[in-house]
Parts: structure tokens; sequence; C-alpha cells
């Protein structure tokens, strides 16, 4: 019995030696190992704001300066702007000097500066998207306070300088231009105002965004360029001569794979809005042979929100207080025989502002109203 037992436990023993003989022969096949370091490094988010470009003044410290705004109609203003000057690779004044016959020479420190551009440069290691807006800061300077006692002229040191208030804020539009490469040639083209975008929180109304969020992706080490034009409407009136304006351009970017900021706050309606009318005047002292005066082409009327028709009676009214309040040609005049006809108020989306829309003389389209005056 006892040897029975023992060939028993040699027999495990054999069984055991077996399997880890074959488990053996199984590493027998030829291998090899290679190691690879592996060094991960987050990538940099940095961009870099230029208003400077001509001196290459890389710096978000040098302000835009803005100078000599005037009121005037948007079409206008836009002619204002001067194509890229790529033998120069400049942006010259900016502002297209021959379309109002401004000359340097006779402007001097008072041209007027209506444009700015801001350079963009991605100066990380990623591709981003950028996010623009503009908020209003304090002032350390004063605003000149131009009110005399004469309806008809401004007056200048009759009163000191007040502190500055950002008096502007309240008739100050901020545009944003970018530029549009010519399909046939790339090196040429123009620049195109963002639709339906303004800066300035204070003046713009709910179909314009307070924002620009751009949808092309700037890649790492390229830059992009846009215009800041700063706009008085038309309707701006004496109240706004020589007021400031004092704000921060920020511009902000995040990585493209986030896709461009989805920003789309805009302004609010105001109470009251402004409707540039276009108007002839035509003196009626001899009715056989009306004399048709110079000076003003159109006339601010103040509507309240919702208004859609000027009506006969508000439109006499508000012509009656502009005669009263402004000369033309030096002289003083009065409203003289009735207003024919109302007009209809519409939105003009592309340029933001309202517009009179007058009803046909038959076949014949009308541009203007007709306004008849004596002389006081």
């Amino acid at each position: 019995m006892k040897a029975n037992k023992k060939r028993i436990i040699l027999s495990a023993l054999s069984l055991v030696l077996v399997f880890c003989l074959l488990a053996g022969g199984t590493m027998a096949w030829f291998t090899d190992t290679e190691k690879v370091a592996g060094n991960f490094s987050a990538g940099i988010l940095d961009i870099e704001v230029n208003p400077d470009p001509e001196n290459e003044n890389f710096t978000t410290t040098k302000p835009m300066e803005f100078k000599n705004l005037r009121p005037m109609l948007l079409e206008n203003f836009d002619k204002e702007l001067v194509r890229y000057d790529a033998e120069t690779e400049t942006f010259a004044d900016v502002n297209n000097l021959e379309n109002n016959n401004q000359d340097p020479k006779n402007y001097g420190d008072n041209l007027p500066i209506y444009f700015r551009p801001v350079r963009v440069e991605n100066r990380g290691t990623l591709p981003i998207y950028i996010h623009l807006g503009m908020n209003a800061t304090a002032g350390n300077d004063t605003e000149p306070v131009l009110y005399g006692d004469n309806k008809y002229e401004i007056d200048q040191g009759l009163y000191e300088d007040k502190t500055c208030e950002n008096t502007l804020e309240d008739a100050l539009k901020i545009f944003v231009y970018k530029w549009v490469p010519n399909p046939d040639n790339e090196e040429e083209g123009e620049w195109e105002r963002i639709e339906n975008v303004n800066l300035n929180k204070e003046t713009a109304t709910s179909s314009e965004k307070i924002c620009y969020d751009p949808t092309d992706v700037i890649s790492a080490g390229e830059e992009v360029t846009y215009i800041i034009g700063g706009y008085l409407p038309s309707t701006a009136d004496n109240k706004y001569q020589g007021q400031h304006y004092h704000g921060a351009l920020e511009v902000t970017a995040q990585q493209a794979d986030l896709g461009p900021y989805p920003h789309n706050e805009t302004g609010e309606d105001p109470a009251e809005f402004v409707v540039n009318v276009p108007v002839q005047i035509a003196d009626q002292s001899d009715p056989s042979n009306p004399d048709y005066l110079t000076g003003v082409d159109y006339i601010p009327m103040t509507f309240e929100k919702g208004t859609s028709i000027a009506s006969a009676d508000e439109i006499t009214r508000q012509l009656t207080e502009f005669l009263a309040k402004n000369l033309i040609e030096g002289k003083q005049w009065q409203l003289y025989g009735t207003i024919p006809t109302q007009f209809d108020i519409v939105y003009n989306a592309e340029t933001g502002e309202y517009e009179a829309l007058f009803e046909k003389i038959g076949d014949k389209e009308v541009e203007f109203l007709l306004v008849s005056v004596l002389p006081v």
C-alpha cells in the first residue's frame, strides 16, 4: 500500500513538470520590445491686438483716436473709407480725402478721422475664433459747453467746460468693416461694413447686434484686420458738438473646436426714433416763380416707437418747430400753406435707419417732401 502511494505522488509531480515545460515552450518564440517616450504639452491660446499697423506697434495700450466726427448720411459715411494700399502696405489716412475735398494741408490737426484699422494676430499655437465687443469707459477729460442764448448760433467760451460724461454715447454708432477680396483677383477688393452690427449698446436697436463674432478661423501665426468706424447719424443735432465717447474695444478668443462665438445680444429700440425726411423748400414770395432754397436736404422728425405713418398734422407741427429754431440761407422762415400728404415710415435693415416713403403721384415716384415757406 505504501508503494502505491509513492507512485501516485510521483505521477502528480510528473504532470506538473509536463505543464511547466509546455508553458516554457510557448515563450520560446523570438520577441522584441522597443520604448517610445510620450511627452504631452497643451497648446497656447494667445492673441495680440494692434491698433497701429503702420508703425508695427503691437500694443493694446495705444488708444484709437477718432476726431472731428460730423453727422452724415450712412451711404456717404461708407464712401469715406479707402482701400488698403498694397504697394505701401498701409491704410494711408483711411479716410477718403478726395470725397469731400478734404485737404490735409488745410485741415492740419482738425482732419476728420472716422476710421481706425485694428489687426488681430494669433500668436499662439491653436486655431481660434474671436469676438469683438465695446464697453464704455470713463473719460478723465472735459467736454465743452457750446450753448449760449442765441438759438441760431453756437457760442464757445460762454461757459466753462464740464467734466466728461461720455455725452456722445447717446448718438454714436460704432461699426465694423471687413476686407472682402475680389474673387477674380485676391489682391484687390474692398472694405465692407458688417450689416446689423453696432458695438455701442446705447444706440443699437433690436435689429442690431452689439458685438461681432466672425465665422472665419484664424490659424496659428495668422492675422486678420478689421476697421472700426465711428459714425454720427445725420439726426445728431447741435447738442453733440464737441462731445466725447470713451470706450474699450475688447477682443477675446477661444479655440476653434468650440465653434464661433454664439453671441446674439442685440440693442433695444428707443421710446422714440428719428426719420430724416428729404425735403425741397420753396420760397413762395412770388407764387408764379417759386425760389427753391438750398442748404437743407433733410429735416429730422421724431416719432414714438411703433409709428408707421406720419400724419399731415404731425408733419406740419414738426416742420413749424424746425423752421422756428433754424435759419435757412441766413434767414428765418415760416410755413406757408398746407402739407399735401402723409408718408409711410419704413425701417431699412441694411442701413439701420428709418426712412420716409412717399406715395406715388400717378406713375411718378415722389422722392421728397415739398415744403412751401415765406420769410418772417
